[in-house]
């Protein structure tokens, strides 16, 4: 199975231009790479961050571009969205019967469980009561099969000073959940704008850092801002192996032929 995500959109205005970059020709870059490259993926998940501000302007624009996506999606929220605007442009995605942008997405061989870790007004997450006790049945009915669950922030810390304090809240309680089943095989997630992988009580888990600007590596707490190629995450899943490509798709530099040794471009 293939599974592509894509993460940090952060659609503004059009015309915008964000740290040196126009997003809206990212995401259009990024829909053309996945359908020349991806079209056999099962799915494709927007972990988070699809606007910068909420605005309903900026869904609507988001659903324009994605009528273009040739691959089913699923849209998760994050602190930049806004959950009413996202559920009125995209009622097709789901709720979990709370309001929450909360689904499922079964296969024959797992299932991937997709989370809304937003909290209104806050840059970071919370899963509340509901959330979690939605989660709890809906790993508890997938017994016996596997479990990918997706978010938009970090439900550990990343050793980065001035992200950490901006994760989810009590990430506690989210783990306990999914340790409890015991079926859970991978998490996951946004938000920091790097990529960063390792594991949190035996669960290995993936950030991607997306679409936008990324965040400086700094372990001792400047937090700056550099331009990066942007990238989505190819995730290859069959029975008992997980393997994860981030793959920039706005390569500037030249590329070379193995078998040839000339350049291409």
């Amino acid at each position: 199975m293939k599974i592509i995500q894509v993460t940090d959109v952060h659609l503004g205005r059009r015309s915008e231009i964000r740290y040196g970059a126009d997003l809206h020709e990212r995401l259009d870059r990024c829909i053309d790479h996945i359908n020349a490259r991806h079209g056999d993926a099962a799915l494709c998940i927007f972990t988070g961050d699809l606007t910068d501000a909420g605005e309903a302007q900026a869904y609507a624009d988001l659903k324009a571009a994605l009528s273009r996506l040739t691959v089913p999606y699923r849209l998760l929220p994050g602190n930049h969205d806004r959950r009413a605007n996202l559920i009125a442009a995209f009622p097709e995605n789901g709720t979990d019967g709370n309001g929450f942008v909360q689904s499922v997405f079964d296969t024959p061989e797992a299932r991937l469980v997709f989370l809304d870790s937003l909290a209104e007004g806050r840059v970071t997450g919370e899963l509340c009561d509901n959330r979690l006790a939605w989660l709890d049945a809906r790993l508890g009915e997938a017994a016996g099969k596997a479990a990918y669950v997706f978010l938009h922030h970090p439900p550990v810390e990343l050793g980065l000073t001035l992200l950490d304090p901006l994760g989810l809240e009590q990430p506690q309680r989210l783990i306990d959940v999914l340790t409890r089943h015991g079926n859970v095989r991978y998490i996951f997630f946004g938000h920091v704008h790097r990529d960063i992988a390792g594991t949190v009580a035996g669960i290995p888990f993936s950030a991607q850092r997306g679409l936008h600007a990324r965040f400086m590596l700094d372990l001792i707490g400047d937090e700056v801002v550099e331009q990066a190629p942007p990238a989505y995450s190819i995730i290859l899943i069959e029975g008992q192996r997980v393997v994860i490509h981030s793959h920039d798709f706005l390569e500037s530099w030249p590329l070379w032929s193995p078998a040839t040794g000339q350049r291409v471009r």
